[in-house]
């Protein structure tokens, strides 16, 4: 069952988990605080781009630990839910992605759907670090990039982000 543990990423998504979370450079600062951070969003930006990845089994891991991971119980499972609920892709029918959501996590009927959901985090996981860490190599590149990242969701979703794009331009300069 989802949630219920440790979480690890492994292989490959470790290993780009680990330089998401890293300190930029010779500061202080980093992207994600930690791999929590990354767990939570990683989800959303793979659905919202439809991109998925396959288990790399490689023995690195990034762990999560339930410790922390049991705080942030609610957000995991309202990201969970809304992507059962919105993804038509997967199943057209909307009574059925209600059960996805809301009746069958936990039980054997949900594995498919955990493990899309899972597919979803490390889809996400690879986006962020291609659009973040990938095409750096100075903390003003950084910068450079979560800004453009920022925009680039802006134009493709049409969501209102002005206060995080001020707020990027702000660090810019």
């Amino acid at each position: 069952m989802i949630f219920n543990g440790d979480y690890q990423f492994k292989g490959t998504h470790a290993d780009k988990v680990n330089r998401l979370t890293a300190a930029i450079g010779k500061s202080t600062k980093r992207l994600f605080n930690r791999n929590l951070d990354v767990y939570i969003l990683a989800p959303i930006i793979g659905f919202l781009y439809n991109r998925t990845a396959d288990l790399d089994g490689s023995s690195k891991t990034a762990n999560v630990l339930y410790d922390a991971l049991s705080k942030e119980l609610n957000t995991l499972w309202f990201n969970y839910r809304l992507i059962m609920l919105l993804d038509q892709k997967y199943e057209p029918v909307f009574d059925n992605r209600i059960d996805k959501a809301f009746r069958f996590y936990g039980k054997p009927q949900a594995v498919p759907d955990e493990e899309r959901y899972e597919s979803f985090v490390r889809g996400g996981v690879d986006i962020l670090y291609e659009k973040l860490i990938e095409p750096s190599n100075t903390e003003e590149d950084y910068l450079n990039n979560l800004y453009d990242f920022m925009e680039e969701f802006e134009e493709r979703y049409g969501q209102n982000t002005d206060e995080i794009v001020d707020l990027c331009r702000l660090a810019r300069s």
